[in-house]
């Protein structure tokens, strides 16, 4: 297999048609037709399919269509790393953050990478925590933040942020416990509403965790939501109660629509990593990167934008 041949196939895939994948790269549509057919008898399956709708994906072509992304951007990476001199940062760096990560982090580190490394090519993603680690292993993005509540030996957890954890109710909750400090066992003591635990290196999991540590039952679900927005609504709502970072809720602090009580707990802290994959080699870029994380995270500590949280991570300049 070569370089040219899994670019041909990624544009196929992306346009969704050959013709319009032979106008983009300037290469006849027999040629493109031709490498895909080679493509096919190499590896013994059938990668496309035409429809009405155009070509489509099989279930092997979907398969092949991830890792040759991960393998042509690693590539032009390696590109970008020799053709640039010691003092130019440039090549591309692709982010995820989990939305309970991304709400604090995100526009503080866009902004941190336009105003000191103008010429890297940087994306942001927004994403599940099971979808990132995934996508990670297989290189099609260079970094996330996770929690390391479930160690793999595949990727490379550095401490940055430790952040402590809120009860959270609606302001006309009736069964609401009276303004203060609570307990673990009285914050798990009714049905809360949480994200999926199917969806490893998220908060369910650190409070699952803590829970497990306490001696104290299981968590009773009065709903599962994975989108943080929502979820926030349906706790105003009066559905349930929930246990969340409170940075993620400033805003419906300020504005009385939700009320956050203090937990007494040491085991209920969540600590976020920075977070690359083991085996990919690492680009200038990347570590240019991380090192900006790692500042942004520790102003966003300092000056108490980043409510509840205490910076943990390595010395920065």
């Amino acid at each position: 297999m070569e370089l040219r041949q899994f670019k041909y196939f990624l544009s196929i895939v992306d346009s969704g048609s050959v013709s319009r994948a032979a106008q983009h790269l300037h290469v006849a549509q027999s040629a493109l037709s031709r490498q895909v057919a080679e493509l096919e008898s190499e590896l013994g399956v059938q990668l496309l399919v035409r429809s009405r709708s155009g070509i489509v994906t099989t279930d092997a072509g979907k398969l092949f269509y991830e890792h040759a992304r991960g393998i042509t951007k690693q590539i032009d990476d390696l590109r970008n790393a020799i053709r640039n001199s010691a003092e130019t940062i440039s090549g591309s760096v692709i982010v995820a953050l989990p939305q309970s990560v991304a709400v604090t982090l995100a526009l503080a580190l866009t902004l941190a990478v336009a105003r000191d490394y103008p010429g890297l090519s940087f994306q942001l993603n927004e994403e599940l925590s099971g979808h990132v680690v995934e996508q990670l292993t297989r290189g099609q993005i260079d970094l996330t933040i996770l929690t390391d509540i479930v160690p793999r030996s595949d990727l490379v957890f550095v401490p940055l942020i430790e952040e402590a954890f809120v009860f959270l109710h609606s302001p006309t909750d009736p069964d609401a416990p009276p303004p203060g400090e609570v307990s673990l066992a009285q914050a798990c003591v009714r049905p809360v509403v949480l994200p999926g635990a199917q969806n490893g290196h998220t908060t369910r999991w650190v409070i699952d965790a803590a829970l497990r540590a306490a001696g104290l039952p299981v968590l009773r679900i009065a709903a599962e939501i994975n989108s943080l927005g929502v979820l926030k609504d349906a706790v105003e709502a009066g559905i349930g109660p929930t246990i969340l970072p409170p940075s993620l809720v400033q805003r419906e602090l300020r504005e009385g629509r939700l009320v956050a009580h203090s937990i007494r707990s040491k085991a209920l802290v969540r600590v976020l990593c920075l977070c690359t994959a083991r085996d990919v080699p690492e680009s200038r870029a990347r570590a240019a990167v991380c090192r900006l994380i790692e500042r942004v995270a520790r102003d966003l500590c300092e000056s108490g934008r980043w409510v509840g949280a205490r910076y943990v991570g390595p010395a920065v300049d």
